[in-house]
């Protein structure tokens, strides 16, 4: 009994002595890198106690502390770190070890979809990106114009005029919709209407879940989140509409014959069609409901988030907004909607969304990782699994490579100005090999949906304090957003200044 008491205390003191040899040499890689004050062991996660959704962004931000160089922080012996400048940013990007995406920041969307492009590494991803690119040729977009026209007109309609208004919902409400639309079904049905709420709700309901989890360590097993009222609810309504996706993929395989690719192409499929039909089986049915899944979260929450930062700004520069109205009217009056061939034409509109892309990106930071083994940067080492946070929001800011780098001016956008910037400079979409695969799209849908609202309404200020883009208060979910919605006042024009056209209410 003695002896196996010994022995025991023995490989405890044993294990103990390695795991802090093991936290010691730790420590002296984390001290390497310049950074805030931080903790033997615990590193930075005191900082964290109490993180929502409203306040991690600032968190985070104090933490970096505006520094140029690589910026360490370090959870429970977690290295984390922050690349802000453009050219730290190139290195990370474009590295051999560092092209995997950070498990430590996106693996809670594994609880809504697994088979994805943002969670899946190496040969899986790259099956998933050949298979996803053809949803996304210009062809293909051109076909989804009418969809975008159609939204942004139904956005207009369910405006409340002259009234104070968070034009959040509204906005949710036609990026929904523009989706259902181009990437599950072209018949919207009674059973879309049904499916409508379920992705607004799943919208509501899940990007705050994965904050909420991030700073609680007890949850970050799917299993036990699923136990919990919220993970319950969440896989419901999840569930809920990928069956809805997987009806869809049914109805399509038993109307459309395999060899029918002639009339595939001359019609408007959507996406999930798309993965079916052009990987040629190489994706199962369950990789393309993920994929359409996650698509959904990209897609809605962020071009959501990017209008809503768009209007809030226009709302305090009526003279950006009399360009847009100008250039909306030379280029779409006749015509009486947004058509594919206007949108390379609405190049003002074009470089005032770069512009709020820049400045309150919906995207502020992503992250890399070194999953496979130890890497080094700057000649310092960098243990296996560490996270590579992409700082973009700091890049966007960054005085080096932008003059007045906090003034909102969409001229900056003009071919003589943006000569010689630093290609790494700008990242509204990522970068490198796994950029965005929907920034053509999403592009497409906000330049459509600001034209034709700009036609019909002049985006005006609430009295809430907020005076200044470059200071708005900025929270983050899986998009950035305005704490408490984006309020506005949208005051009709006058008629002259008006589309000539019905304007369709509803959806």
């Amino acid at each position: 009994m003695a002896f196996a008491v010994f022995l025991a205390t023995a490989l405890v003191a044993l294990f103990l002595g390695r795991w802090l040899l093991a936290c010691i040499k730790f420590r002296r890689v984390e001290l390497a890198f310049d950074g805030e004050p931080s903790l033997f062991i615990l590193g930075n996660t005191l900082h964290f106690i109490g993180a929502t959704g409203d306040n991690v962004f600032d968190l985070i931000l104090r933490l970096w502390g505006s520094r140029t160089q690589i910026t360490r922080m370090s959870l429970l012996g977690h290295l984390i770190l922050i690349a802000s400048d453009p050219d730290d940013i190139e290195k990370v990007v474009k590295g051999k070890d560092t092209q995997d995406k950070s498990r430590m920041m996106y693996q809670f969307i594994e609880y809504i979809s697994k088979y994805n492009l943002v969670t899946l590494n190496g040969n899986e991803w790259k099956a998933h990106r050949k298979a996803m690119t053809p949803a996304f040729h210009n062809e293909l977009l051109n076909k989804y114009q009418e969809v975008f026209d159609l939204q942004a007109k139904s956005f207009v309609a369910r405006v409340r005029p002259g009234e104070a208004e968070d034009l959040m919902v509204n906005l949710k409400t036609s990026t929904i919709w523009s989706f259902i639309g181009t990437a599950i079904t072209t018949d919207i049905t009674a059973d879309a209407e049904l499916l409508f709420p379920v992705l607004m709700e799943v919208l509501e309901a899940f990007p705050p879940s994965v904050t909420y989890r991030s700073f609680q360590p007890w949850l970050w097993s799917d299993t036990l989140f699923g136990v919990t009222s919220a993970g319950r609810r969440i896989r419901g309504l999840v569930a809920e509409a990928q069956w809805w996706v997987s009806e869809q993929l049914a109805k399509y395989r038993s109307t459309v014959a395999d060899d029918d690719r002639e009339d595939f192409v001359k019609g408007r499929p959507t996406v999930a069609e798309i993965l079916h039909k052009c990987s040629g089986s190489a994706l199962p049915d369950r990789h393309i409901i993920d994929e359409v899944t996650i698509l959904a979260g990209a897609a809605i929450e962020t071009s959501a988030a990017s209008l809503g930062w768009t209007f809030k700004t226009l709302s305090l520069r009526h003279d950006v907004q009399d360009r847009i109205l100008q250039e909306a009217n030379e280029v779409i009056w006749e015509a009486g909607a947004v058509l594919a061939e206007h949108l390379p034409r609405l190049e003002y509109t074009e470089r005032v969304l770069k512009e709020s892309l820049r400045l309150t990106p919906a995207v502020a930071m992503f992250g890399r990782s070194n999953s496979h083994a130890p890497t080094t940067f700057d000649g310092k080492h960098v243990p296996k699994g560490s996270t590579f946070v992409i700082n973009a929001f700091g890049a966007h800011r960054d005085p080096r490579h932008w003059e007045e780098p906090l003034k909102f001016d969409p001229d900056r956008w003009l071919p003589e100005r943006s000569q010689g910037r630093h290609p790494y400079a700008y990242l509204p979409f990522s970068t490198g090999p796994r950029n965005c695969i929907g920034s053509r799209y999403a592009m497409a849908f906000m330049k459509t949906l600001l034209a034709t609202v700009i036609l019909k309404y002049r985006v005006d200020p609430v009295d809430d304090g907020h005076t200044d883009p470059a200071n708005f208060p900025m929270s983050c979910d899986i998009a950035t957003r305005m704490p408490g919605g984006v309020h506005v006042v949208l005051r009709p024009r006058q008629p002259e200044g008006l589309l000539q056209t019905p304007w369709r209410k509803g959806r």
